[in-house]
């Protein structure tokens, strides 16, 4: 038989705590839970640039502000001040206006500028730079070319105009002579700027023709030139530039031939009406101008050297021919010097001299410094 038991048996008996430690307990637990309950919810961060994105709001805003726009705005009218104050220089290769402003200092003389003693010659110089030059070295060096030419016998004449101050150079210009192929650049002109420019020629045909012309001089091209399109457009070209007949009564009789007799003046007034038309810009002129810097033969280019740009057309003959054709050595064009453009001309009954004419361009260019 089982004894009753009369207690229940106690497996485990925990140790009591004692009350005091129980109650801090709750005390901080309540603690706890009221700091939590007033401390606000924090955010959890989900772009890790909002710190840069911030920098950009406040930038915004401030840019945003009227001082940092009277700021931008004086910042960018100082930098406009200050390249206004900046000097630009002005290049102009081919003036064309009859003033030009003397520079305050003295004008540098040209290298090898030695003294040459003046000579004897035909004629006395004219024009407006007459008395200038023969103030100066250049008058011993033109008149010692000009005498020596002369001793040959042969004539010769020249005129010469600077572009910028008007100033101008001649020495027998109104003797009348035979040109040779220096006429063939003004009718060329003609062609172009009276046909090809109003649609009435098309510049495939004119072309290959003129470049023949100008370039190797050729007369059979100009022959061509002449049966095409005939001697009426180069009256209607010269009455256009003022340029009359000069010693013969009308431009009919002028232009009977295909190389009229006429002089260094009318031959100079041809090349400035060239030049004006030539510094138009227009694709015909253009082509124009190379053909007249790429000619083949040129006393100019030659006495000048190739560092000098030039557009010119020489013409030479040496014998008493048909149609009035006689001894001539012609050169006409334009030259782009370092001091300033000018048109020369240079007529000389020397039977087909080329080479002759080097030294009268070369004194005529030292003549030109002291005309500008």
């Amino acid at each position: 038989m089982i004894p009753r038991i009369e207690q229940p048996i106690v497996l485990y008996e925990a140790e009591e705590r004692p009350n005091h430690e129980r109650e801090g307990q709750e005390s901080n637990r309540r603690e706890h839970e009221h700091a939590r309950r007033r401390r606000p919810p924090q955010r959890i961060a989900s772009h890790p640039r909002r710190r840069r994105r911030s920098r950009l709001r406040r930038l915004r805003r401030l840019a945003r502000t009227p001082l940092f726009a009277y700021a931008v705005a004086a910042i960018v009218l100082s930098v406009v001040l200050f390249v206004l104050t900046i000097p630009t220089p002005h290049y102009s290769d081919l003036p064309t206006n009859g003033d030009k402003e003397q520079a305050e200092q003295p004008k540098p003389r040209p290298e090898h500028d030695e003294y040459v003693e003046p000579r004897p010659i035909a004629h006395e110089f004219e024009g407006s730079s007459a008395d200038a030059v023969r103030a100066t070295n250049a008058y011993g060096v033109l008149t010692r070319a000009i005498g020596e030419f002369e001793d040959t016998g042969d004539l010769i004449s020249f005129a010469m105009l600077d572009l910028a101050t008007g100033n101008d150079l001649r020495y027998d210009s109104g003797r009348v002579q035979y040109p040779a192929s220096s006429i063939k650049a003004p009718y060329t002109a003609a062609v172009f700027q009276e046909l090809v420019e109003t649609g009435q020629a098309s510049p495939e045909e004119v072309y290959p023709i003129a470049e023949e012309t100008i370039v190797e001089s050729s007369d059979d091209a100009y022959s061509d030139l002449h049966e095409r399109y005939g001697m009426d457009v180069f009256a209607t070209w010269l009455q256009n530039a003022g340029i009359g007949p000069g010693e013969y009564g009308s431009y009919g009789e002028m232009l009977i031939w295909h190389y009229p007799h006429i002089n260094t003046d009318q031959l100079l007034a041809m090349w400035l009406h060239m030049y004006n038309y030539l510094q138009s810009g227009t694709e015909p002129s253009q082509t124009l101008a190379s053909f007249l810097e790429r000619r083949t033969v040129s006393a100019m280019r030659a006495a000048l050297g190739p560092d000098v740009r030039t557009w010119s057309k020489m013409g030479w003959f040496d014998y008493f021919g048909d149609f009035y054709s006689e001894p001539a050595t012609v050169e006409g064009g334009v030259v782009f010097a370092s001091e300033g453009t000018y048109v020369v001309t240079v007529m000389t009954t020397a039977p087909a001299q080329i080479s002759e004419l080097e030294p009268i361009f070369t004194a005529l260019a030292r003549a030109h410094f002291e005309m500008i």
